[in-house]
């Protein structure tokens, strides 16, 4: 593609302020043909006169002033932030990928750039003399170029929306509602700049001074580079355990505190010009097969806890506090029944999971229905691989009945990137680009991260495959996005648009990761009270292992640039808590081959020490995206250096970083301790410091099933089934697991008694299960700290199922969870209810019905049962709405 970009660098003079001039800081600077047409923005911002400067919104690169007069005719200068002139017109060089100045012919720039006319580029400082000034004119206020009459700079608004005609039109009008703007501003749209549009990399619609809609990642953290670094901070996101970290504190307070905490770092590094505002998080498929890749960004293998974090987490990234605007947009990803990266021979964009109406409704779109009912994400993906023989980003019964229709989702949704193109060349749904296009567009996916509706929509349309009505639709859910994010809005109007650089990085962040990663932390094992260690008797403590110094291993993966972890990795925690003449650190093996040389200086490190500490576990070569495990085993030499270490007889903790479960069978029963520490983000280091030491109780529980390493074996990763060949997930597992689904020791002991108003066995109709606040389908039990320390408990809550009555429900389903902390001693309430949707079953047609017959409820080792009679029968549709009542 050939393009250039004129862009223009400019600097507004500092004039005599009036009233009713533009308030630095709080205005930009626009780039505008001198009819009307916006071209580029920058930022105003004050550091007292006579140092008012420009700084450029994209990168945060600042222009100053020299030696300039502010009255009619003054020539301007423009310089860098080193004082180094800047020259005036740059053109991209598509060859080698540079920024290049018309005037000398230096390279400006080498930074990624969208090549069309009136982008965003990030521009870079180049040496070289003055080689243009400007004249200022007081009367108008703006700087036009003497080599380029027909280009201006004004200081105004944010847009170009208090200049005619452009005042007169409704998208303009930040009182109407995004409705109302975003049909106006869509009907104002030529054919092409609307196809434009329908991509990630969109180039905004420069002519009507529509800046880019831009999208980024915000699994865990926002994952984008460092912004601007405010006094005490990085100016990096903050990086908070991955999402099965966060899921194994059963805490939703948590969840929404960090969701909170990621959208604050997002709006203020989008106020930068350093990421983007809608965000393709969470991910919440479930984690079914123990050996998928991408395990690590999700919650987990149960729906019901997948459906409560996310109803907290994209709450707290959406944070509707204004009462108007979002914070940042949601999408839960990747919409449905995905589960598989590559496995013997065939990749996610090439798998077609077959799955019953049954496994769909009860399970696979129980995460998503939660996105839109209780979280009201205002974005959906869809995923690459097909469902029953229809791709899911073509799938309209999906996408349309079911997210539109059912679940009233009112939001945009986004193909995976190059899932469309995915339609036809991979799945082979269909055989040209028109019926590609008609399929994903009415299918219901509106816009395409990737090129395929930029390369074939138009032609689509203009040759009567795909109506015009579905381009605008499409793009209207998009833009009603945009307006509601209040990108076109004042920045008085906008609380968000005024987070800037303090809002990054903060003790607030630090501290709330730390916790995290404290919460997070699992103990799978504890014989004879190894764990604390006593810091008293460790003269000497061996800290050994391929994990023990990671730093950048612990942040998994979707993580921002981030400079912090580098100093908080195990190894170095431990070093400031003991000291260092108290550690002997040995590497012992790597993570990921068999490489056995350094066992032997590991196994001598142990045995002249108290205590060995062995850090191993997994990460980016073993479990990404793109790449399934083959075996639930530790890789390498990992095994044989923990046996070596155990061969010394000096007491042995194992700490687990990774992401999937790890099949440690000998290591389950030979190691006295092991603590499961998941990716735990930035300040994991430090929180696995204080639990080994005991300066933290560890509360994690685990959100997924650890099966036997011969699981593999038995069981085909194309298998979606939850029953079959000895079913899967604690819900229809019917073998042993190493560890259970919701697993978790603690430092002290806890004491469960059912509250004196419970009824251990009660009888309900069908119709009472649907009132569940007005009638004793609740359980209350009282929780006592019965140790001698301080911890907090994940108080979970099971129902079990009558299998005689109804076979094909699971063995036991997560209903209900609190976290609470006790000191020694106290005790608390827990109240937990049973939800109708827990007590429905869903049969081969996706349609639920209340069941009657008898249940368990299982809160720790506490029993009780309650039977349902069907003296009324309701049934549901895959909606959960009553459709008939006999």
């Amino acid at each position: 593609m050939r393009t250039t970009l004129l862009c223009l660098l400019f600097l507004l003079t500092a004039t005599a302020r009036g009233k009713d001039d533009p308030v630095p800081g709080s205005t930009n600077v626009q780039l505008w043909t001198c009819n009307g047409g916006f071209r580029q923005q920058w930022k105003i911002v004050q550091k007292g006169p006579p140092n008012d400067h420009i700084q450029l919104k994209i990168n945060g690169r600042v222009l100053d002033i020299a030696n300039y007069r502010n009255d009619t005719g003054a020539n301007v200068q423009v310089f860098g932030p080193s004082k180094t002139p800047w020259n005036e017109q740059f053109t991209y060089n598509t060859t080698s990928g540079e920024i290049v100045s018309l005037m000398n012919g230096k390279c400006v720039a080498a930074a990624p750039s969208t090549n069309f006319s009136g982008a965003n580029v990030e521009m870079w400082p180049c040496s070289g003399s003055v080689e243009q000034s400007f004249v200022y004119n007081a009367t108008d206020r703006t700087i036009r170029s003497k080599a380029n009459d027909d280009l201006c700079l004004d200081a105004g608004d944010s847009v170009n929306c208090t200049i005619a005609p452009y005042n007169t039109y409704a998208y303009c009008n930040y009182t109407l509602d995004a409705e109302t703007r975003a049909k106006d501003l869509v009907s104002r749209l030529k054919l092409i700049e609307k196809i434009q549009n329908m991509q990630n990399k969109n180039p905004g619609v420069p002519r009507l001074g529509v800046p880019q809609f831009k999208f980024a990642e915000c699994l865990h953290g926002v994952r984008s580079r460092c912004g601007t670094a405010a006094s005490g901070s990085t100016g990096c996101p903050t990086s908070f355990p991955h999402a099965l970290g966060l899921a194994a504190t059963f805490n939703h307070t948590l969840w929404s505190l960090a969701g909170e905490t990621v959208s604050t770092e997002a709006r203020a590094l989008h106020n930068q010009g350093v990421t983007g505002i809608a965000f393709w998080a969470p991910d919440v498929n479930l984690f079914k097969d123990p050996r998928w890749g991408r395990g690590q960004e999700v919650p987990g293998e149960d729906p019901f806890l997948t459906a409560e974090y996310v109803a907290h987490y994209s709450t707290g990234l959406q944070s509707m506090n204004s009462g108007r605007y979002l914070k940042v947009v949601s999408a839960c990803k990747h919409f449905s029944a995905y589960d598989l990266e590559h496995w013997n021979g065939t990749g996610r964009m090439d798998f077609n999971a077959i799955v019953s109406d049954q496994d769909l409704v009860e399970y696979y779109f129980v995460p998503f229905r939660s996105c839109v009912e209780r979280a009201h994400v205002q974005g959906i993906m869809c995923s690459y691989n097909a469902v029953n023989g229809i791709p899911s980003c073509a799938n309209s019964l999906y996408q349309n009945t079911i997210a539109r229709g059912e679940w009233g989702f009112d939001g945009f949704i986004v193909s995976d990137c190059s899932a469309i193109s995915v339609i036809q060349n991979r799945h082979h749904y269909t055989n040209n680009s028109n019926d590609t296009c008609k399929a994903g567009l009415l299918g219901g996916c509106d816009l395409n991260c990737g090129s395929f509706y930029n390369t074939y929509l138009l032609d689509a349309v203009n040759g009567g495959f795909v109506p015009q009505a579905a381009v605008d639709e499409a793009l209207f859910r998009i833009y009603r996005e945009f307006f509601r994010l209040g990108e076109m809005d004042p920045p008085e109007m906008v609380p968000y648009k005024s987070l800037g650089p303090e809002s990054v990085d903060t003790p607030a962040s630090r501290q709330l990761a730390y916790e995290a990663a404290q919460q997070m932390i699992v103990l799978l094992k504890n014989d004879d009270n190894l764990l604390p260690l006593d810091q008293r008797k460790i003269h000497t403590l061996a800290v050994i292992g391929p994990h023990a110094n990671a730093t950048q291993d612990l942040l998994s993966n979707y993580h921002g640039t981030n400079t912090l972890v580098d100093s908080h990795s195990p190894l170095q925690a431990l070093t400031a808590l003991l000291g260092a003449q108290r550690i002997k650190y040995a590497q012992g093996c790597n993570i990921d081959d068999n490489d056995t040389s350094l066992i032997d200086a590991a196994a001598t490190a142990a045995a002249s020490s108290d205590v060995a500490v062995v850090f191993v576990g997994l990460h980016q070569t073993q479990e990404r995206e793109g790449l399934d495990r083959t075996t639930l085993d530790l890789p390498g030499a990992q095994t044989q250096l923990i046996q070596k270490v155990v061969a010394t007889k000096k007491p042995t903790v194992v700490v687990l970083i990774n992401g999937g479960p790890l099949a440690i069978e000998w290591v389950a029963k030979h190691v006295p301790a092991i603590v499961e520490a998941f990716y735990p983000g930035e300040m994991g280091g430090d929180a696995i410091a204080d639990v080994l030491l005991g300066k933290v109780n560890p509360a994690g529980r685990l959100p997924y099933t650890i099966y036997p390493s011969d699981f593999v074996s038995k069981r085909s990763m194309f298998d979606m089934s939850l029953r079959d060949n000895g079913g899967i997930t604690y819900r229809h597992y019917t073998g042993k697991p190493l560890w259970e689904f919701g697993f978790g020791l603690s430092y002290t002991t806890f004491n469960y008694t059912w509250d004196s108003s419970t009824r251990l066995y009660s009888t309900f109709t069908t119709e009472d299960a649907l009132n569940v606040h007005d009638t004793p389908i609740q359980y209350t039990v009282t929780v006592r700290n019965t140790g001698s320390l301080a911890g907090s408990d994940a108080v979970l809550a099971f129902l079990t199922n009558d299998l005689t009555a109804h076979p094909d429900a699971p063995l036991k389903e997560l209903y209900g969870f609190s976290r609470v902390f006790l000191q020694p001693g106290e005790s608390t309430t827990v109240h937990l209810s049973v939800p109708p949707s827990v007590v429905s079953q869903v049969d081969k047609r996706g349609v639920e019905a209340i069941l009657p017959g008898l249940y368990g409820v299982q809160i720790g080792g506490l029993r009780a049962q309650f039977e349902l009679v069907g003296n009324k029968q309701v049934t549901f549709d895959m909606d959960g709405l009553k459709r008939s009542h006999s």
